[in-house]
């Protein structure tokens, strides 16, 4: 299997105060039990409910009907309330109130800003729930996912996790079920039994387990929100990690604007139930929790089937045979014995859905064949159904072959030309191929189509920047900006208007005013720094481009476009010692870089003169 990497997570939440919690569990039991029962023990039955889940880039989706609107919301068994994006209850027309006195919500990171809405209608698989409140906060979360569903629906009874499927289970016990193996489906394969941890609040819905650290015992959040297993700092130190011996691997962010700091570090030996791994990698993330040491994610979630019983207070689970952790760059080879693995069994030939809804698992796991198999066979049972072509283009692009995927994309907006996330990958093919005319055609239809607040717009501005087009990409942008104003992407998403403007010589007072905004957003990124140098030395003010660089090559002594930019400004300034050290720097750091920042728009000085085997193509980084 080839390795997989995992983006920065999306985090648990929680709120100060449980008024917006439980008010209408009853409504889901009584749906619950209409269902016909099933058997799985002598004395025990339970009530299932099954909700369907495909994975889309680490992130695990479920389709819900919000006040009869079709909605894609993230299953975060980390997060306490389920939520509402801002962008999503303004596209709703929800009235927003403010949460009761002494209420406060929390992202992984930090704190941030929330209302709270109430739908009438809430359709979570087989049931539909009246009257829901949501918390209405955080930032956007990408491929369409407009919420999140947290434990207050997920943990109304017992639930079963079974991803690698792409299925989650709400189980009700009855009966006689506080003694039985919850693992129904194990046989005679080794199940993985954890207690909730000691020191877990019996008034929390959390699935807070015990684990061991290099022999110290800790507690971990099982969070499906969280792509990848993450201990905290203080936990790392801990377990006797050494932070001198830590890699660092940039920063997190939640659900909010905040982020910290982020490192990979090697773990001798990791313990949950009678499951021991040794010679780990896992990430390490400067965030202070109070009721747990780590976050066990949706990597630990892909590779095991896992059922949480609240009645018995412990975690069963059933490993699959597959990389437990993500496996990060210089990690130690895993050389697991799969005869302690209980393998998925295969699915029903004639099942389309469910065959996607594994091929997308695949693919998250990064095994690209099984998932382009699975995902062939699901459409050539129902090969009018979008969403099994548009998750066939995504592997097939993952794949690198982007003729293949730009078929399916054609055809997935044949059959529903309101698919969003597919008009925007074809617009990218598109400009990737020089369609320039094709490419505008499809942000037009997106400009018609979406509403004002709609989270794809900032990536529709990066689009049009791409083509070099400021007035399209700037009205995108400040569509954006406008209607996300606590989101953790303003920085990023104010930088690149400001860089476009930089890069082509227009509206630089503008841009100015966007590179400062989002360095005072978010202080901590050396590209952002560089930036500023560059519109400075648009501007003309040297002085002020030579303090730019400096900072963002005291922050990152990486960056080559920050010292071919000082070399550019020491030039202007006759220093041309200084000059032509820092350009070697440069072009050793970006082979091609030369021809990449004429690309880019900027005139270089007489003095500055590229190497004679620079290479041909300019280096984009």
């Amino acid at each position: 299997m080839k390795p997989f990497l995992p983006p920065q997570p999306l985090h648990t939440l929680a709120h100060g105060s449980r008024s917006l919690a439980r008010r209408w569990t009853l409504a889901l039991g009584a749906c619950l039990l209409a269902t016909a029962p099933a058997a799985w023990a002598a004395g025990c039955e339970m009530q299932p409910m099954t909700l369907p889940v495909h994975l889309v880039e680490w992130r695990p989706v479920a389709t819900v009907t919000v006040n009869g609107q079709s909605l894609n919301m993230l299953v975060d068994s980390g997060a306490a309330s389920s939520l509402l994006t801002p962008s999503a209850a303004t596209e709703l027309k929800l009235p927003l109130q403010m949460l009761p006195f002494g209420s406060h919500v929390y992202g992984y990171t930090g704190s941030m800003e929330a209302n709270r809405t109430r739908v009438k209608a809430l359709g979570v698989g087989a049931a539909e729930l009246k009257n829901v409140e949501f918390l209405v906060a955080g930032s956007e979360l990408g491929n369409g996912i407009k919420g999140v569903l947290g434990r207050d629906i997920l943990a109304l009874g017992d639930t079963e996790y079974d991803l690698a499927h792409g299925v989650v289970r709400l189980v009700f016990p009855k009966g006689d079920c506080e003694k039985v193996s919850m693992a129904y489906w194990a046989g005679e394969a080794p199940v993985i039994v954890a207690p909730f941890a000691a020191d877990r609040d019996r008034s929390s819905d959390a699935a807070l387990v015990q684990v061991s650290i290099n022999g110290t015992r800790m507690s971990a959040l099982m969070d499906t929100g969280a792509p990848g297993t993450t201990l905290s700092l203080a936990s790392a130190r801990k377990a006797g990690i050494d932070p001198g011996r830590m890699k660092p691997a940039g920063r997190a962010s939640g659900l909010g604007e905040d982020k910290v700091n982020r490192w990979l570090a090697d773990v001798d030996s990791f313990q949950i139930g009678g499951e021991k791994m040794t010679h780990q990698r896992l990430m390490v993330d400067d965030v202070d929790h109070d009721h747990h040491d780590m976050l066990l994610g949706l990597d630990y979630f892909l590779a095991h089937r896992i059922y949480v019983s609240r009645l018995q207070g412990k975690v069963y689970a059933t490993w699959n045979g597959t990389d437990v952790f993500a496996q990060h760059p210089g990690a130690a080879r895993n050389n697991f014995d799969t005869r302690y693995a209980l393998k998925p069994d295969d699915l029903p030939a004639d099942d389309a859905d469910a065959l996607a809804r594994r091929g997308m698992a695949f693919q998250t796991k990064g095994d690209l064949p099984r998932a382009l198999e699975d995902l062939n066979r699901a459409i050539a049972l129902k090969p009018s159904e979008a969403a099994f072509l548009l998750a066939r283009a995504r592997v097939k692009l993952s794949l690198r072959e982007q003729d293949a995927a730009m078929t399916d994309l054609d055809e997935v907006l044949r059959l529903d030309a309101t698919q969003t996330e597919a008009r925007l990958l074809r617009a990218d093919l598109r400009i990737e191929h020089h369609d320039i005319e094709a490419a505008q055609a499809d942000l037009r239809a997106l400009d018609a189509e979406l509403p004002p607040s709609a989270a794809q717009r900032a990536r529709m501005g990066d689009l049009y920047a791409a083509m070099d087009q400021v007035a399209p990409a700037v009205k995108q942008y400040e569509l954006w900006l406008v209607h996300h104003d606590s989101d953790g992407q303003q920085a990023q998403v104010l930088t690149q208007r400001c860089w476009l403007r930089t890069r082509l010589g227009v509206d630089l007072q503008a841009a100015l005013k966007d590179c400062q905004r989002g360095i005072s957003k978010d202080p901590d990124v050396a590209i952002y720094r560089s930036n500023l140098g560059w519109l400075y030395l648009r501007l003309g003010d040297s002085q002020s481009a030579l303090a730019a660089f400096n900072k963002a090559i005291e922050m990152n002594a990486r960056l080559g476009w920050a010292f071919f930019g000082r070399a550019v400004t020491e030039f202007g300034l006759k220093d041309t010692t200084s000059a032509e050290r820092d350009l070697q720097t440069a072009r050793r750091l970006r082979p091609g870089i030369d021809q990449a920042v004429r690309q880019a728009g900027f005139r270089l000085p007489e003095d500055l003169q590229a190497p004679a085997n620079e290479a041909a193509g300019a280096d984009k980084g």
